[in-house]
């Protein structure tokens, strides 16, 4: 069993997104690439992207589909018909900013083979960080950080009649408002609440989003938690009063966390992207890809401590081939 350091990328690679599929048996994982969507694969986590096994199955040059580039934050998922997708946003307009939510769609059940543009689903609704969650009783759910004019960026919820088309409900069930999600130094427009992903245990389900900017120090993660009935409803949502993973170890600004399981399909880990740096200024530095394990308490709330840091060696995922 090998052991393994972070950070696991040698590159920028900010707002990471990692699975595992026991069906063809490797890791895959998909982060902010600018104008292209790349995705990587590999039996090992930790060498996700030092394999150097990567396929890019959609990239721009100008416009295409009715975006502009400049593609932030993809995730991948099985739809309920068992098909793969590819949430993500991209530019709407040529002129920078203002980037819209769209979907691909893969043509076969392995992903890295042909993939296609399949639709804007709400081409009038200016959002990023797009995660997904299929309930037990097969009904899947879309969460994304939208732009409100008041309040900055919000997190929103909304029912999908299908993989690729969004239903009749929808909620704002979050917004910055607690003393850690402001703190940077340049708050003005930016109250940001984003990188929603879902995380069940023990009954209970969260959303583990991130707050402040991504470009501070103190960008980290906090806790939305379910608390019954309709998800698409901002009265059955709580938001915990403190941050679940905030710097330590001379890693900065960790945040937008995805979640995945390890090939004994009991452990969960976490990826997430951090600055080796301290960063003082709203200018974007170099985020690379970090991942470690997580554990939970007695009553299911996900503990994740500090970053590892960078001279931890850490022992991978169980269940992991030789």
């Amino acid at each position: 069993m090998k052991k393994f350091f972070n950070p696991i990328s040698p590159i920028d690679a900010p707002d990471p997104f990692m699975t595992y599929d026991k069906e063809t048996g490797y890791y895959y994982c998909l982060f902010t690439r600018g104008e292209c969507l790349e995705i990587y694969r590999s039996r090992h986590a930790a060498n996700i992207i030092t394999d150097n096994d990567s396929k890019i199955i959609y990239t721009f040059n100008g416009e295409r589909d009715g975006i502009w580039g400049e593609i932030w934050a993809p995730e991948m998922y099985k739809g309920t018909n068992g098909k793969w997708y590819i949430y993500t946003s991209g530019r709407a307009q040529k002129e920078p900013g203002h980037l819209c939510l769209f979907i691909m769609e893969a043509q076969s059940d392995d992903p890295f083979g042909e993939w296609i543009f399949k639709c804007k689903p709400t081409p009038d609704t200016l959002s990023i960080d797009p995660t997904v969650y299929t309930s037990a009783d097969g009904k899947q759910y879309i969460c994304y950080s939208r732009k409100d004019p008041v309040c900055g960026q919000v997190l929103e919820i909304c029912d999908m009649e299908n993989p690729y088309t969004f239903g009749k409900n929808v909620a704002t069930i979050a917004k910055a408002e607690l003393e850690w999600e402001f703190d940077h130094p340049y708050v003005g427009e930016n109250a940001i609440v984003e990188g929603p992903f879902f995380v069940e245990r023990n009954g209970r389900l969260f959303i583990i989003y991130s707050g402040t900017g991504c470009w501070s120090d103190h960008y980290c993660l906090g806790v939305l938690e379910h608390t019954g009935g309709s998800l698409c409803d901002a009265a059955n949502w709580k938001k915990h009063p403190k941050p679940l993973f905030v710097h330590g170890n001379e890693l900065y600004g960790p945040g937008h966390a995805s979640f995945f399981r390890a090939p004994d399909g009991k452990e969960v880990w976490c990826a997430y992207h951090g600055m080796k740096e301290h960063n003082a200024t709203c200018t974007g530095a170099p985020r690379f890809f970090n991942i470690q394990r997580v554990d939970f308490d007695e009553t299911g709330y996900p503990v994740m401590g500090l970053p590892t840091g960078y001279e931890i060696e850490l022992d991978p995922p169980k269940g992991e081939i030789e």
